[in-house]
């Protein structure tokens, strides 16, 4: 009988499977035109919203993040690319896709995001927002100081002068609509349960009272 091949322990597992959700992500949309590249990483996020919860292996869940954030990080840089047009009219139909096709894909993952329980998954909400937003300062501080390495401290700025907009503008774009569409459902989910509270108080029997009996 063979020896068995020991596994790698479960951080370095998940921090490999992140590494390699982010290079291909970012391998994905980094060298697309804006709007192709901006479809991709909208269907990325959307649909890893929506898959997350059911990921209950912790390499899996670190993987669709990384690939999510990976996915950002190269939309952001084709954006950041356009920027750097000189006349305001360019690409305006171009960012104006942008714009749509994010908001959608951010009320899809808000929608996605507030059906989670804790039945469902381990992991809530918040862990994925604040793992995401981790992962993605941590791969935009490592393009910079490359950035830096290669070229110097002036590319190195105006590139992440560039990318910091760029990112802001995505991170905008899918947050509003997501947050927008989550009040929105919890709205809708209050005034459902108002008239079957109601109807519960208004059935309830009132308590018989002993008034005027002795023991």
């Amino acid at each position: 009988m063979a020896p068995s091949v020991p596994r790698p322990p479960q951080p370095l597992r998940s921090a490999l499977a992140s590494l390699m959700g982010i290079g291909i992500g970012l391998s994905l949309t980094r060298f697309l035109p804006v709007v192709p590249s901006t479809l991709l990483n909208a269907l990325v996020l959307a649909g890893g919203a929506r898959i997350s919860p059911r990921c209950h292996l912790p390499s899996r869940w670190w993987g669709l993040i990384g690939f999510a954030t990976g996915s950002l990080i190269g939309n952001g840089w084709v954006l950041a690319a356009a920027l750097q047009e000189t006349q305001p009219t360019a690409h305006a139909g171009a960012r104006l896709a942008v714009v749509l096709l994010l908001g959608c894909a951010g009320a899809v993952a808000g929608q996605s995001l507030a059906r989670v329980s804790p039945a469902v998954s381990d992991r809530q909400p918040r862990d994925l927002l604040r793992s995401a937003s981790g992962l993605t300062t941590g791969v935009f501080a490592a393009l910079v100081t490359l950035t830096f390495i290669h070229s110097g401290l002036d590319v190195a700025r105006t590139f992440s002068s560039r990318l910091s907009t760029s990112l802001t503008i995505l991170v905008i774009c899918l947050a509003a609509p997501g947050w927008l569409s989550h009040l929105i459902r919890e709205q809708r989910r209050t005034a459902s349960s108002l008239p079957h509270r109601g109807r519960t108080l208004r059935t309830e029997p009132e308590p018989e009272t002993s008034r005027g009996t002795r023991p």
